[in-house]
């Protein structure tokens, strides 16, 4: 009775594991309203990226903490990220890091593959003048590579928020 019992446990545990499964289509489609999110927010030049790792030019990879991120809002970029690195002249005290909101001085994008869309964001802010690549995926996963001119560079990982 016990073998009977375990054996009818194990059956409808797996069919609810195989009901559970999505099929190709409905991957295909998720993949497709996905992408379709990405370019939308993309095309609007308003987005957010929050970041779940990064890795400093002289260091090992660091999770970061939620609430982390980039976010770009028409003609302004607002950074809100942690730093390790090295920095060559900051202002005493260490200054505002990479937390600070910006107008853009220059946004160029391009797509140099059909899954990914390549952004290069140049500011000023008073401390220094830095430059921001970022490459979006079609899947929202989202690169950041963050280039000061008074400190090391560095890189984030993380996705494409969409609120």
């Amino acid at each position: 009775m016990k073998k009977l019992s375990s054996i009818l446990v194990v059956a409808c545990a797996l069919a609810v594991l195989i009901s559970s499964c999505a099929t190709p289509e409905e991957r295909a489609a998720r993949a497709a309203e996905q992408a379709r999110k990405v370019t939308a927010a993309l095309n609007q030049r308003n987005y957010k990226v929050s970041v779940n790792r990064m890795i400093p030019l002289r260091g090992n990879s660091k999770t970061v903490s939620y609430g982390y991120g980039v976010e770009v809002r028409n003609d302004s970029l607002l950074s809100y990220l942690p730093y390790f690195g090295h920095a060559y002249n900051v202002p005493y005290g260490g200054g505002k890091g990479l937390n600070f909101s910006a107008p853009i001085e220059s946004y160029r994008e391009s797509q140099p593959k059909d899954d990914r869309r390549h952004i290069e964001i140049s500011l000023t802010n008073d401390e220094d003048t830095y430059q921001y690549i970022i490459d979006i995926f079609t899947n929202g996963s989202a690169n950041i590579d963050v280039i000061p001119r008074e400190r090391d560079r560095i890189t984030y990982y993380g996705e494409l928020d969409f609120k």
